[in-house]
């Protein structure tokens, strides 16, 4: 486990990534080896590739067992196809000269005397005696455990000792090799997705899209020039990089897609000017909020990547999106509406709605913070672990209170932002707890709160 860091994960269990780094793939049920020695912790987790690390993010205990390796320090890689109930594995040779190995030795213990010494000290500071390590061990005899018997007058000195305590004779050592760290990192496929994987390894390797340095955002308040006429060689330099950048990204769906965190930080900019600029209007500015949120997933999940977990995947890809886009833990919207909202941040990577159904309900496997419901009407929603029918309930009549004893649908929609069919199955959940009653007459039908249930 020496090379191996541990890996930070989001609220639904998937590894943050840095900036410029994107997901590859993902693969379920891999377990690790080190050497040849399996470890057992880490038997039984998903595993992400991305374009600067592998990620291993166990399924039983994933805040406690969830670990990387860079993808710097792979030399080489080596891969075994399986044979009979051997699973498929990949072996991930690695280069020890780049990485520090970090030794937990903070102290150690005198072997004459105990003292517990700091791990910087060679000798022993109460009685002197060098530290004894296990590069070096004395020869003891066959019939005495634990001595050191001196070659010339045969008297059995300590252990620790290196010269005779009568004679003054060197003890014979022999070297005894330290266990070597093992440089090699196995990765057993237990169900499929090997060749995938491999594949996929490869081309990042050749890539090696981490050495590849983010050009920083040119700082224009720097720039050499004075008055009026260097501000405006400067706007239109900038003018030009943009336009640039735009026309380049939208050439195709290839190149647009390897943009899309350069456009990202384009589309942010424009928000922190148009911020800062008191003229413009708050239409605007929620215009522009919408065009981010577009552009919010650089790196979704597909079929491709994700394979046999795709849905599981795509469920906690939509639980970090659902964190972003709900502005309070009691809301809720519908799933037609999440459908569309998450297709528009998905880019080209868009997902069928029988997808979207299957990935919400994986939420409450998963432990992830949303849950799924389902009106009497067939109306499907999605809302906060902490949003359930009584908090619905006791919201409604403080608004049928606050507005003079009665409220509509049309009225409930617009007082909490939902839509009409979702403001309208609220009302008759309330209903059926017995809250409200209704009066359906020619104005349309109206609720009213339920003073024979006090």
């Amino acid at each position: 486990m020496a090379y191996f860091q541990s890996a930070s994960l989001s609220a639904s269990k998937r590894p943050e990534l840095a900036h410029g780094e994107t997901i590859l793939m993902q693969q379920a049920h891999i377990g690790l080896y080190e050497g040849k020695k399996k470890l057992p912790q880490y038997q039984d987790g998903v595993c992400y590739l991305t374009s600067h690390r592998i990620v291993y993010v166990d399924n039983i205990h994933p805040l406690e067992y969830s670990i990387e390796i860079g993808l710097n320090i792979i030399r080489d890689i080596e891969s075994y196809n399986g044979f009979l109930r051997s699973s498929p594995k990949i072996t991930l040779h690695l280069d020890t000269q780049n990485i520090p190995i970090i030794e937990n030795e903070s102290s150690w213990a005198c072997s004459i005397c105990f003292f517990m010494n700091k791990a910087s000290e060679d000798k022993c500071q109460l009685c002197g005696v060098n530290k004894q390590t296990n590069e070096s061990i004395p020869i003891t005899s066959p019939d005495t455990e634990g001595s050191s018997t001196c070659g010339v007058c045969t008297f059995i000195n300590h252990p620790s000792m290196i010269q005779c305590e009568i004679c003054g004779a060197d003890l014979r050592t022999e070297k005894i090799p330290k266990e070597p760290i093992q440089s090699e990192i196995r990765l057993s496929f237990r169900s499929g997705g090997h060749t995938q994987f491999l594949q996929k390894l490869k081309n990042v390797l050749h890539t090696r899209p981490w050495e590849k340095v983010a050009e920083p955002v040119a700082n224009t308040s720097n720039s050499r020039g004075f008055g009026i006429s260097a501000i405006e060689d400067r706007i239109e330099k900038t003018t030009l990089e943009t336009n640039e950048t735009m026309a380049d990204a939208f050439q195709d769906l290839d190149k647009l897609m390897s943009k899309a965190v350069e456009m990202v930080k384009l589309a942010e900019s424009i928000s922190n000017k148009f911020s800062k600029d008191p003229t413009q209007s708050n239409s605007e500015l929620s215009t522009l909020k919408t065009y981010l949120l577009n552009l919010g997933i650089t790196s979704p999940v597909t079929k491709d990547t994700a394979g046999s977990i795709y849905h599981q995947e795509l469920a906690k890809e939509l639980s970090d999106f659902l964190g972003k886009i709900f502005k309070q833990d009691d809301e809720i919207k519908a799933l037609t509406d999440i459908y569309c909202l998450f297709n528009r941040a998905s880019g080209a990577a868009l997902i069928s709605p029988e997808d979207l159904y299957k990935a919400s309900q994986q939420f409450e496997p998963l432990k992830l913070p949303f849950r799924v419901k389902r009106f009497p009407s067939g109306l499907l929603v999605i809302h906060s672990m902490n949003m359930d029918d009584n908090r619905i309930a006791h919201r409604i009549v403080n608004h049928v209170k606050d507005n003079g004893g009665h409220l509509s649908a049309l009225l409930l929609s617009d007082l909490e932002h939902l839509p009409l069919t979702v403001a309208s199955e609220q009302l008759l959940v309330t209903e059926r707890m017995g809250l409200l009653c209704r009066d359906d007459g020619p104005t349309g039908l109206m609720f009213y709160e339920n003073l024979f249930s006090q």
